[in-house]
C-alpha cells in the first residue's frame, strides 16, 4: 500500500519565501546590533582624535607666536646727528619691546651729546625709551643735564631727537649755572643754533658782577 503526500503537509512556496525573509531579517537585526555600536565607537574615536590634533596645533601655534623677551646688559649705542656730531648712549640694562622690536626700554640711561666737542653735554635719568626707527630717546624720572660750563638742568622728562640734535620737555625745568638760576614750565634746546628757549612761568635770578 502506498500513501501520497498530503498537500497540507508540503510547504507552499509562499510559506518558504516567508521563512527565508524571516531568517534574513533576523540576520540583518543581528548584524545591525553589532555594527551600530561599532560605528558609534569609531565616530567617538575620530572625534577624540580631532580634538587632540586641534589642541596640539593650537599649542604649536602659540609656541611660535609667544613673545621672547630680549634683555641686554650694559647696552651701548653710538651715532651722529644730521650735522655729524657724535652721540653716545649707554645704560645699566635694557630690554626690547615685545610688540615693537625697534623700541628699547632702558634702565639708568646716560646720553652724551656732541661727544667730540670741547663742551659735551651729558643727560642722565632713571629710565628711558630709545626708538631705533625714529632715533628718538625719551628720558623719565630725575632727568639731569650737565655740561662742561658747570651748568646743570633738572626736570622729570626729556625728548631727545638724536638726528636733529634737539632736546625738549613739557614738564617743569630748573637750571643753575655761572650766570644764575632759571625756572620754567617747559623748554627746548637746539644744539645746532646753541639756543635754549624757556616757555611758561619763566623765572630767573641772575648773578651780579
Amino acid at each position: 500500500m502506498t500513501f501520497a503526500p498530503s498537500s497540507e503537509l508540503a510547504p507552499s512556496p509562499a510559506r518558504a519565501r516567508h521563512r527565508r525573509e524571516a531568517r534574513a531579517h533576523t540576520r540583518l537585526v543581528r548584524l545591525l546590533r553589532w555594527l551600530l555600536p561599532a560605528l558609534i565607537l569609531a565616530l567617538l574615536g575620530l572625534l577624540g582624535a580631532f580634538v587632540v590634533v586641534e589642541a596640539m596645533r593650537a599649542a604649536h601655534a602659540d609656541a611660535h607666536v609667544a613673545p621672547t623677551e630680549i634683555r641686554m646688559v650694559s647696552p651701548h649705542v653710538v651715532g651722529r646727528d644730521d650735522q655729524g656730531r657724535a652721540f653716545d648712549l649707554v645704560a645699566r640694562s635694557a630690554r626690547r619691546d615685545d610688540a615693537d622690536m625697534q623700541r628699547i626700554f632702558l634702565v639708568d640711561p646716560v646720553m652724551k651729546l656732541d661727544v667730540d666737542s670741547p663742551h659735551p653735554q651729558m643727560l642722565t635719568a632713571d629710565s628711558g625709551v630709545f626708538d631705533e626707527n625714529t632715533h628718538l630717546l625719551q628720558l623719565f624720572g630725575h632727568v639731569r643735564a650737565d655740561d662742561a660750563a658747570a651748568s646743570t638742568v633738572g626736570t622729570q622728562e626729556a625728548l631727545i631727537d638724536t638726528r636733529a640734535g634737539t632736546v625738549s620737555g613739557v614738564s617743569g625745568v630748573s637750571g643753575i649755572g655761572p650766570m644764575g638760576q632759571v625756572q620754567a614750565r617747559s623748554y627746548t634746546a637746539d644744539q645746532k643754533r646753541g639756543l635754549v628757549v624757556m616757555h611758561g612761568g619763566v623765572h630767573a635770578v641772575l648773578n651780579g658782577h
